[in-house]
């Protein structure tokens, strides 16, 4: 059984810094929790597609990805935890496929929008877009000052790897609930807003 929460409000980070699952001290503004509130921020997002989500077999996907993104909180917050493993990424790749595979080519640039669902879905894209910058600050911060935040192997390369195919993931899905609300994906018009202006 995991730990059991006893307290919410602890009131140990009212001075602007919080403590890691390894037991270290860290600024609330530091590289290391920056990274771990993107990751956060991303399984919320997650959670509210979820929440909206119609195409076969999108909630089952993601709230998969809710525990491997907990999981890779953790790897993060107690160095030697490698979690996330190359299974984890052929998951990712077969919901890929799967979900790629009943949509039609894509022939265009498209803007997030269409369906509710899929415009959320765009909208977990960039903030997992944003962690994974955050990650791979924190990996180079990590390999020049010889930190051990996430660990030197490849739980790092894992982590940045996932995220990588995770906004794979969310692009296609959000195609995938455009299809599911029969509505169509919105292509860019390269220049429209110019041809607007200059026809009113």
């Amino acid at each position: 059984m995991g730990h059991r929460l006893s307290r919410i409000g602890t009131r140990t980070g009212d001075e602007g810094q919080t403590i890691l699952g390894s037991g270290l001290r860290v600024d609330k503004d530091s590289p290391v929790i920056e990274t771990l509130g993107a990751i956060d921020e991303l399984n919320s997002s997650i959670g509210f597609m979820i929440s909206m989500a119609n195409a076969p077999g999108v909630r089952d996907a993601l709230l998969l990805v809710q525990h491997d993104l907990f999981d890779l909180g953790a790897q993060i917050s107690v160095p030697g935890t490698p979690l996330l493993s190359q299974p984890h990424l052929e998951r990712l790749e077969r919901s890929i496929e799967t979900m790629d595979a009943g949509l039609g080519p894509l022939e265009a640039s498209i803007l997030p929008g269409g369906a509710p669902s899929s415009a959320l879905s765009h909208v977990a894209r960039t903030v997992c877009r944003r962690a994974e910058q955050c990650l791979t600050r924190l990996s180079e911060i990590d390999r020049q000052a010889q930190l051990s935040y996430i660990g030197r192997n490849s739980a790092d390369r894992n982590g940045l790897a996932y995220l990588n195919r995770l906004s794979d993931l969310l692009f296609v899905i959000a195609r995938a609930e455009n299809a599911a609300a029969s509505r169509a994906d919105v292509i860019w018009e390269n220049g429209k807003s110019i041809t607007e202006t200059e026809g009113m």
